[in-house]
């Protein structure tokens, strides 16, 4: 069975800042797993990464056996991420989120 995520020596660079700098890990089906550190360490540049919203520079990485970069549509079908900045979700109940989002669905 594949890993949930593998991270490969993952480079991201911004101009002159490298946001990641050959980040590795693995993530197993069913582990909980925690990105954790400091303002600007990376965390979220990661995310966006596993979620297809941004491409490394370097590196490889894999989400249940998908590659991210050239398969990204199909990362996208198994996966969400939801940003800190949710704007207008903001004012939803957790449960009036779920319920907006479960519209989205494209399986009948």
């Amino acid at each position: 069975m594949a890993l949930a995520v593998e991270f490969s020596n993952v480079v991201k660079v911004f101009g002159s800042v490298r946001a990641l700098d050959g980040l590795s890990f693995t993530v197993k089906p069913g582990e909980i797993y925690g990105l954790i550190g400091p303002n600007g360490a990376g965390k979220t540049t990661a995310l966006r990464i596993i979620s297809s919203l941004l491409l490394p520079t370097e590196g490889t990485l894999e989400v249940f056996g998908l590659n991210v970069v050239k398969e990204a549509g199909k990362v996208r079908e198994i996966i969400s991420y939801l940003p800190e900045e949710a704007g207008v979700y903001r004012y939803l109940s957790g449960w009036e989120y779920l319920e907006f989002m479960g519209k989205f669905s494209t399986k009948n």
